[in-house]
């Protein structure tokens, strides 16, 4: 039987901010980084909250540890509001997730939910069930999972993400491309999170490049906004893979973002779920026929304009549209490039290895990899 839930309710578009106010009641806790605590951003979000008893936490950190998460319970604890305003990228949502998990577990639950401001169009952490914190002296990520952590509401402004640098926008870009790619795949996908994951494709390879170039451009931003939430709502209800499962194992020991080893690791893992073999040709398939996920690779292919003689075609076609993309956006295309030193990857390959195929995402991935496969996967990411 398959399930699909989505509790969120999504205010979106031009001037979506405005609403605020009218679903922030009571005593009014926001969690956001020290950037965006003294940006414009902030001062229309203290206007919207006029008249309400307000604490701003701004101490908010990238890949939020536990110590991070334990100051931001703290600081609620403290001040006891009735509602969470999540202002930032997936730290902050991440942050806020957390702390609201944690404070009800000690009998202080938030009588008026947790409303999410996204400040970039990536994580989807808006829509979602999780959160991710970083364990500092295992070098670890811990992703979370629960149901009672997903926000009551989102806001999707786009003025809210005009700022967002180029190089967030293409990290945060890749993330939701990420997203839908493998929501689209994993062993719970449906036809739901199918329609929500193509949908949000195409509108990444639409504008992500052109909130890039031109960051200003208000449209091409709230379309990437959607489609960073439908790629997060595809997922929330099928589940997502390896790429994920190894980027929490890497990002856990090396300071490179989320997104971009995102990025780093798309096309070596559609190619091992497809079953493409490292042939120059890359169009041959291990053991001869294209498997089931490899034809749903071709048809995602297809859905999004790649072109190709063959269905075999397609699948190595998609790996070359999302390196082509990357190499748009400017991003590294390996562990190297990303400024890690090979020696020092190499020496954690076995303990990377071990994380990744223990992470909670990896149970989700089409094909059930061994530790070999891991190994293998993340010397790929290496050349």
């Amino acid at each position: 039987m398959d399930q699909f839930s989505m509790p969120t309710s999504l205010l979106c578009g031009a001037d979506a901010l405005s609403a605020l106010g009218d679903h922030a009641v009571g005593r009014v806790m926001i969690l956001t980084d020290p950037f965006l605590a003294k940006s414009p951003l902030m001062s229309r979000v203290r206007e919207e909250l006029t008249g309400r008893p307000t604490l701003v936490f701004d101490r908010v950190q990238p890949d939020p540890d536990v110590a991070a998460v334990a100051s931001a319970l703290s600081a609620f604890m403290e001040f006891s509001p009735d509602v969470l305003v999540a202002v930032g990228g997936g730290s902050p949502m991440d942050t806020a997730k957390a702390v609201r998990k944690l404070a009800a577990e000690q009998g202080l639950p938030l009588a008026g939910g947790l409303i999410a401001v996204p400040t970039t169009a990536g994580s989807g952490s808006e829509v979602t069930s999780f959160a991710v914190v970083t364990d500092s002296g295992k070098n670890t990520k811990l992703p979370m999972n629960s149901p009672d952590m997903v926000p009551e509401l989102a806001i999707l402004d786009p003025l809210a993400v005009v700022s967002c640098p180029q190089s967030l926008t293409a990290d945060s870009g890749m993330d939701a491309l990420s997203h839908a790619l493998e929501a689209y795949v994993a062993r719970g996908h449906n036809d739901f999170s199918d329609a929500l994951a193509i949908g949000a494709m195409k509108l990444i390879f639409d504008h992500l490049l052109t909130t890039h170039r031109h960051g200003d451009d208000v449209v091409a931003r709230h379309h990437m906004q959607n489609a960073a939430t439908m790629a997060a709502m595809a997922f929330e209800n099928s589940g997502l893979g390896i790429v994920h499962g190894l980027s929490h194992a890497i990002g856990g020991t090396f300071a490179v973002p989320h997104g971009r080893l995102n990025a780093i690791l798309m096309p070596a893992v559609v190619r091992f779920n497809a079953g493409v073999s490292d042939s120059p040709g890359g169009c041959d398939f291990r053991g001869g026929a294209m498997t089931p996920t490899a034809r749903r690779y071709a048809d995602l292919a297809r859905a999004i304009g790649v072109q190709a003689t063959t269905e075999r075609g397609r699948v190595t076609a998609l790996t070359a549209v999302i390196i082509r993309l990357r190499e748009a956006l400017g991003m590294p295309d390996s562990m190297l490039d990303a400024g890690v030193k090979a020696h020092e990857f190499e020496a954690v390959g076995e303990h990377l290895a071990s994380r990744a195929l223990a992470d909670f995402c990896t149970g989700g991935n089409p094909v059930a990899p061994g530790i070999a496969e891991m190994r293998a996967l993340l010397a790929q990411v290496t050349r």
